[in-house]
């Protein structure tokens, strides 16, 4: 009754109806706590820069033509094959700013002065440049000629690939890899993806990891394999098959006379697989083959084999880079300084050793910046291809 005497009807609607408002108004605590959370940016980070692209984008033309040259270590003057990087050499190279140099047994002296030179050869440069060399095991091993140098001795080709086990390849390019690596190398001209046709006068011989096409395939894919899995970038050689050549292309003219079918069961079963397994670079040789091409040019001037079956057929996307220019194959035929442009018209990305770098790198400047011989879009794509296997194998500042 006292309830009623203090609060009339109508006061306590009036209460009732403010305590419903309080309530309606308590802050909703899941909205809240949603709220609260920071808010997602949905926009992708920007890609940091890459310091390798941007550098061979800032190249100047001269640069450019350089970034296709693996040149030698050789004084320019008297052509004597150097231990040190000399003033003279310094300035040449400098000049030409190559992609690459090449290192023979006779640059070498032991593994500090391996190192020492492999050093200041990386200071010539702007772009970080490739140091190759060959080393197969057996007779040819630049690093086996000097004592000095206590590299492993690793079996010839022929030897590994008697043992029927790819295991072995691959082995013996590991301990190769890890040896070059480590005194400075980033490739290798190798394997020897030929394969040994016996009777035929070919100069291979030993060099071949056999006469099975099938084997052969098997022990270069799983040496190039070794190879790059430790660092080093592989080069199969010598396309399209040097093993049933007759003559040596080091110093005569090569001919492969072998018809398509055969050459698609026998020479061709090694590259297809090299080109399978993505190996980085595949050299040509410099051999003549009439079902391939009929216009008397070597492999390494023939854009038959180069582009139409080695880039095109085949897929190859990796580097295509000559035999060297300065063997007999080619320069009994064509002008020293005009063989670096045949071969770059027909395809190869990178053109090994010329027999007159300052004017094979000058006129091959010329063709693309003063007479437009070389169109842009060829050049940029070996560029790419040469920027992505330095990617890969080289380290950028």
């Amino acid at each position: 009754m006292m309830f009623h005497r203090i609060f009339s009807p109508v006061v306590l609607f009036v209460i009732s109806a403010f305590l419903l408002s309080c309530v309606s108004t308590v802050p909703d605590q899941t909205q809240t706590a949603v709220s609260l959370q920071p808010e997602i940016n949905s926009q992708p980070e920007p890609e940091k820069p890459d310091p390798a692209a941007l550098l061979f984008k800032s190249l100047t033309p001269e640069e450019q033509i350089g970034q296709l040259f693996i040149v030698e270590v050789r004084d320019p003057s008297s052509g004597t094959f150097l231990k040190e990087v000399t003033s003279s050499y310094s300035t040449w190279a400098q000049e030409i700013q190559p992609g690459g140099f090449i290192l023979f047994a006779e640059n070498l002296q032991d593994p500090l002065q391996t190192k020492k030179l492999i050093r200041d050869l990386n200071s010539l440069t702007r772009v970080p440049p490739f140091i190759a060399l060959d080393e197969e095991g057996g007779v040819v091993s630049r690093l086996g000629k000097v004592p000095a140098m206590q590299a492993t001795p690793i079996p010839a080709s022929s030897r590994i690939g008697a043992s029927g086990d790819s295991r072995e390849a691959e082995k013996a390019a590991r301990i190769i890899a890890k040896e070059l690596r480590d005194l400075g190398f980033s490739i290798d001209f190798a394997p020897v993806a030929d394969v040994h046709v016996p009777g035929s006068g070919g100069a291979i011989g030993p060099r071949s990891y056999g006469t099975d096409p099938e084997l052969v395939a098997q022990m270069a894919s799983a040496f190039s394999r070794g190879l790059e899995e430790e660092g080093i970038l592989s080069v199969a050689k010598h396309f399209p098959g040097h093993g049933a050549a007759a003559g040596d292309s080091h110093n005569q003219k090569t001919i492969l006379n072998a018809d398509i079918a055969t050459l698609e069961t026998r020479e061709l079963i090694p590259f297809k697989a090299a080109v399978e397994n993505h190996v980085g670079g595949i050299m040509l040789g410099h051999i003549m083959v009439p079902a391939l091409e009929p216009h008397e040019l070597p492999a390494s001037l023939s854009p038959n084999i180069a582009t139409e079956l080695l880039r095109n057929n085949l897929g190859f996307e990796g580097l295509i880079f000559t035999d060297s220019l300065r063997m007999r194959g080619v320069t009994a035929f064509f002008r020293p300084n005009e063989i670096p442009l045949l071969a770059f018209e027909a395809g190869a990305d990178m053109l090994l050793m010329p027999e007159q770098p300052m004017q094979a790198w000058q006129r091959m400047l010329d063709a693309y910046h003063v007479y437009h011989y070389v169109e842009k879009e060829r050049l940029d794509a070996s560029l790419e291809r040469i920027l992505k296997a330095k990617r890969q194998f080289l380290s950028f500042p």
